[in-house]
């Protein structure tokens, strides 16, 4: 039976050695083909490098993340002073930008929200979150109606989304498959129960009957290293970014922010 390989890579966020493992393990794995799901931008130091390794592969997809979104933000001249997260955020668009340069920054600004391909006989489409948002998050528990409402309008058969760095598979009402790969450079939310700081990742094989296989990866990566990388980039924010990654924990949050902005901090 003649079929294809391909890897599912979302939510990278800079994190350059687990991207690196990543793509080692997809290598391991014969796949032929890659799907990018967006945000590979923000938080770890090394977004220029992953966009770089990616674009080498010449992916079936790039979409917009949320914080490709950003990007766009920052080029429109939007306001980033209403919280401290936004504080934050621009530093690390700044910071970005510094890596990235004017074109690669702006291509990324400017990636289209859904990207519609087709596998032999199989359509997919690919969003980070919904196919017309970038950042409303749909978990797996979520109502069903969330599930139906992304094949509305469209011929696909699946869909591909990230954003909330949960590994997930769902179905339709009409028994349609949308997957989520989860997140290769950050872990989940800060209330979950069960800390993982392995980076996560899948793969499908498609063959003219349609998607006849589903794996979804979790492998380690050299933490250290990229922690090494992130303080030799001289990362903002950098000892939130090493918390999460060594907790397995989400912490970009205005508790771990704050101390950032405050007088004490400062002195």
């Amino acid at each position: 039976m003649e079929k294809v390989r391909i890897a599912i890579i979302s939510d990278v966020h800079g994190n350059l050695e687990a991207l690196k493992a990543v793509l080692k393990d997809a290598a391991n794995e014969r796949a032929e083909q890659y799907i990018t799901v967006g945000d590979i931008a923000l938080k770890g130091p090394g977004t220029d490098v992953c966009l770089e390794l990616l674009e080498k592969l010449n992916p079936l997809t790039f979409v917009l993340g949320n914080h490709e979104q950003v990007y766009k933000d920052f080029l429109d001249g939007k306001s980033f002073d209403h919280s401290l997260k936004r504080r934050m955020i621009e530093d690390l668009v700044k910071y970005d930008y510094a890596f990235l340069g004017e074109e690669k920054f702006r291509y990324l600004a400017t990636l289209p929200k859904k990207v519609s391909i087709q596998v032999f006989q199989t359509k997919i489409d690919v969003f980070h979150a919904m196919p017309n948002s970038v950042s409303f998050p749909i978990y797996a528990t979520e109502e069903q109606a969330y599930f139906d409402e992304m094949f509305s309008g469209t011929e696909a058969d699946v869909a591909i989304n990230g954003h909330v760095h949960r590994q997930s598979l769902r179905r339709t009402a009409e028994d349609k498959l949308i997957i989520n790969s989860g997140s290769v450079g950050l872990p989940g939310g800060e209330s979950r129960k069960v800390k993982d700081n392995l980076a996560q990742y899948a793969l499908i094989d498609i063959a003219e009957t349609g998607i006849v296989d589903i794996h979804f990866k979790k492998i380690t990566y050299d933490i250290d290293a990229e922690i090494a990388f992130a303080k030799k980039r001289n990362l903002p924010y950098v000892d939130i970014y090493e918390k999460t990654l060594r907790s397995g924990q989400y912490l970009y949050i205005d508790s771990q922010i704050e101390q950032y902005f405050s007088p004490k901090f400062k002195q």
